[in-house]
């Protein structure tokens, strides 16, 4: 039995083979770089300091603490101290970690292993060190059947902001594919040939403001047939060729199209009189997310799918007010919604604390009014604009969350804390009859999105065929 107080250098000593048990209340530390012969125990009643010993402590018997002990180790970012056991370890009572300077990353140490045929028992009711004098990390215990680590997390407030910094982006992304939604009702194909045939094609670029260049590029098929006069059917399809988005957050696939349709009754087929159009659309999209680093926060990294639909009803009324030129008044609503599903980030050598995020869901019902107004040119050529306000009637703009049980504290991100509800929009464009049954047409269209100083411009072009 070890009583009162006292150091026993390793060095000069080299072997030591008579420690047995530390008395409650009494302290023994180690210092040096010797060993402790293979054939002993040791019980900890009191304080067994090992941080100023040299490297690992190796015990040949078994290790019991008690409720009352506390065991005092070294650590550093190079070079952890470990107390190896070759017997079974019974612990309890507390762990106090030195810890000296350095550059302290994310991961699993170990520093305590029971090799027996026992194995571990209990855990150390609890861990004080000087960790926080040298780094923000989060820090604690883990164990398994054997062995006991210390494991370094992420700092709580950098994975937040790395989050915020995420929703941030997501922002954006959600921007365009809705506005590309949106734009998509509006496609039509009106030149129809004696065959009552429509066909139409083109490309369209559409960019997000306020959003670090976030641009798309896409390619067009619009196809329509007119079984009567008074209505048309149609279909359309919009391939991604790009997506620009500087800094590769997110990034978007271009594997899938949007796919739409679109019916119209109207009352005269020269743009006088009634007119309703309906209009739905789905598309999906592979999206890839990767966390910025904020401070001690990890590029965490995983996919999911961006499902994006809606539809949209508008009833509009053209008056001939003068020669060669028509105003129509227009009202409408439109739903959509776009869906991101949960997913996991994965582990790798720069990702030790993953994190798990929930379905990130968005949706609006909106209502449209606005005038439009085209003016014949010459017998060639038709200009055309509108302008109008959208007001949502009622949303759910979802949050962004992401947990890890290592990280606790985290906390979900409102998606769209300020919302714009009611937005302008606008749009401007010609069209040039080329030939008989054949036009070439360009369009601008400019948007106020919900989310607040985000505007999307949208310019298209197509050529279109009657057959």
């Amino acid at each position: 039995m070890v009583g009162g107080g006292g150091t026993l250098n390793l060095t000069a000593v080299n072997t030591y083979t008579g420690l047995t048990e530390i008395g409650a209340g009494s302290t023994l530390a180690l210092t040096g770089s010797g060993s402790i012969t293979p054939s002993v125990s040791v019980t900890n009643n009191g304080t067994f300091n090992v941080a100023s010993k040299t490297g690992n402590v190796a015990l040949g018997g078994s290790f019991t603490q008690t409720s009352s002990g506390s065991l005092v180790m070294g650590f550093s970012p190079a070079s952890n101290q470990r107390l190896q056991i070759a017997g079974a370890a019974v612990l309890a009572g507390s762990l106090s970690l030195q810890a000296t300077g350095g550059t302290y990353s994310a991961g699993k140490y170990t520093i305590l292993s029971a090799n027996g045929v026992s194995g571990r028992f209990g855990t150390f009711s609890s861990l004080t060190s000087n960790l926080s004098s040298y780094t923000r990390l989060g820090y604690g215990l883990a164990y398994d059947a054997n062995d006991v680590y210390l494991v370094f997390t992420p700092n709580v407030a950098d994975t937040q902001q790395s989050l915020v910094n995420t929703a941030s982006v997501l922002q954006g992304i959600y921007t365009l594919q809705n506005s590309v939604l949106a734009n998509s009702f509006s496609y039509d194909c009106q030149e129809f040939g004696a065959n009552g045939i429509c066909v139409s094609v083109g490309g369209r670029n559409t960019a997000v403001q306020a959003a670090s260049g976030l641009n798309n590029a896409s390619g067009l098929l619009i196809a329509a047939y007119r079984p009567h006069t008074n209505y048309r059917v149609g279909a359309y399809v919009e391939q991604n060729l790009s997506v620009n988005n500087a800094g590769s957050t997110v990034n978007l696939g271009n594997n899938t199209p949007l796919i739409g349709f679109f019916g119209a009754w109207n009352e005269r087929f020269d743009g006088t009189g009634a007119e309703v159009k309906v209009s739905a659309a789905y598309g999906q999209k592979n999206t890839t997310v990767t966390r910025a680093v904020v401070g001690t926060s990890e590029p965490g990294s995983g996919s999911s799918q961006l499902n994006s639909q809606g539809a949209q009803v508008i009833a509009k009324y053209g008056f001939g007010v003068a020669d060669k030129v028509i105003i129509s008044p227009y009202a409408g609503i439109r739903y959509t919604q776009n869906n991101m599903g949960g997913y996991t980030e994965g582990t790798s050598a720069t990702v030790t604390a993953p994190l798990t995020y929930s379905a990130l869901n968005t949706n609006a019902t909106t209502a449209l009014a606005g005038v439009g107004a085209s003016y014949k040119v010459i017998p060639s050529v038709t200009t055309f604009a509108s302008a109008g306000i959208e007001t949502d009637t009622n949303t759910a703009n979802g949050s962004y969350s992401g947990t890890n049980s290592s990280i606790s504290g985290l906390t979900p991100v409102n998606f769209n804390a300020n919302p714009v509800r009611t937005r302008p929009t606008a749009t401007l464009g010609a069209y040039y009859d080329v030939a008989k049954n054949q036009r070439l047409g360009v369009t601008g269209i400019y948007r106020q999105e919900a989310y607040q100083a985000v505007q999307t411009t949208t310019v298209m072009a197509t050529y279109t065929v009657g057959l």
